[in-house]
């Protein structure tokens, strides 16, 4: 008996000194952050508390100062050095983000997630800067008095919130790029008279239709008018057939000027419909796809074949079990499915039709990045490239680009 009563009451005075000791670490931190803010002006250090928050509208850094947190973030991140510029741009547009969000903190915490943000940064380098060359290095045609027919439409497939969008809506000139279509299936129906509100499984928007708010917390002007290139939101399964025939009815026969699709992180058998999306519509110029996940089992267990274009594969090559569920990977070690992903992003590469399928010109080079493959004749070009932007076990590293005549050359020689 005496000995349960030692054991409980060591167990309560365990107890009781831990409540002190968080109670002396919050006093501490609550401290520093009172100190550090009375000191703001005189630009004192964070204190290693405030170092382990997040900086955002309410932690008083200037927007100078959190741009220089935020090169501080990409520092020694993959593709730094190669794609300098596009990582200064992007850094730049976080910071407008920012300036946009100001007098509204809770938006902003939910869109600014720092490690979030910066994977989109990184895996999205390639991509945003191959579109900003491609629309740099577009011609103006003067004699065309409707300017809109010469701009581009850019359509992000599987786009999230947008970050993409988002980057590139800050980045690129207004003057050749009309709009951007955010195309996801969990977006609402954007639709004034139907949508009121969004449901539980609806995807939120406020950071693009919300109403904006100034510093004393006065509603203004809805954040969709503050971009500099709208974005606007669609509801669409690419899975659904049904849904690709209303994209080209209501977008591709619809749209005056030069189509981009962007397929950034498409898992799975999405892969295939954004390819069979760029070979259907002769109104997109441009295509770029980074592929994610393989598809699953099922599709090897029933013995499909898939088929995109003029090119036909067998899906027991490519499929696998496994899959990410809440950031964790279910499934066997990802290394073991190195040399599946590598045959399936060849095949999605050979799916796209432009290039011809007799004429041909292949060219394999090792170069500072990874493995390039280049084909091209007269309706187009399109090149796989390998570049090392996924580390410590990602693989998935192949990007796809292409191109309908009349082509670029700016974009290719890069």
């Amino acid at each position: 008996m005496r000995r349960r009563r030692l054991i409980t009451a060591i167990f309560f005075l365990s107890f009781f000194l831990s409540l002190l000791s968080s109670a002396d670490a919050f006093i501490i931190c609550t401290s520093s952050r009172s100190a550090n803010q009375h000191n703001h002006n005189n630009a004192s250090p964070p204190s290693r508390c405030q170092a382990t928050s997040l900086p955002d509208l309410n932690y008083g850094l200037s927007d100078k100062e959190f741009h220089t947190w935020l090169q501080s973030q990409v520092q020694t991140a993959p593709g730094r050095n190669t794609y300098a510029s596009t990582y200064d741009d992007c850094l730049t547009a976080i910071v407008s983000w920012r300036k946009r969000y100001r007098g509204n903190p809770s938006l902003w915490k939910r869109i600014f997630k720092k490690d979030r943000v910066m994977k989109e940064l990184i895996e999205s380098a390639p991509v945003i800067e191959f579109v900003k060359c491609a629309i740099e290095h577009q011609e103006d045609d003067d004699d065309d008095d409707d300017a809109n027919n010469k701009k581009f439409t850019i359509i992000d497939l599987c786009s999230g919130k947008g970050y993409l969008s988002m980057f590139l809506s800050e980045i690129l000139p207004r003057e050749k790029v009309h709009k951007f279509i955010l195309v996801d299936k969990a977006w609402a129906i954007a639709n004034k008279k139907t949508t009121t509100e969004l449901k539980p499984h609806h995807m939120n928007w406020d950071h693009i239709y919300g109403t904006a708010v100034d510093t004393d917390g006065e509603e203004e002007s809805s954040y969709f008018t503050t971009w500099p290139i709208p974005l606007y939101t669609s509801k669409q399964d690419l899975k659904d057939s049904c849904n690709q025939r209303q994209m080209t009815k209501h977008f591709f026969s619809k749209i005056d000027g030069p189509i981009i699709i962007l397929a950034v992180h498409l898992c799975g058998t999405l892969s295939l419909k954004a390819i069979d999306m760029f070979n259907n519509n002769q109104e997109v110029k441009l295509f770029a796809l980074k592929p994610c996940c393989l598809p699953q089992m099922v599709y090897a267990n029933r013995g499909d074949v898939f088929r995109i274009g003029q090119h036909e594969f067998d899906a027991r090559d490519v499929c696998s079990n496994g899959q990410f569920s809440k950031g964790n990977w279910n499934g066997p070690p990802r290394w073991h499915l190195q040399p599946r992903f590598d045959t399936w992003a060849d095949n999605l590469f050979k799916g796209i039709n432009v290039g011809g399928s007799s004429t041909l010109e292949q060219d394999g080079s090792e170069e500072d990045n990874g493995y390039r493959v280049s084909m091209s004749s007269h309706d187009g070009v399109k090149v796989k490239d390998d570049i090392v932007i996924q580390v410590d076990g990602g693989f998935q590293n192949t990007y796809i680009f292409a191109e309908r005549e009349p082509i670029t050359p700016a974009i290719w020689e890069n």
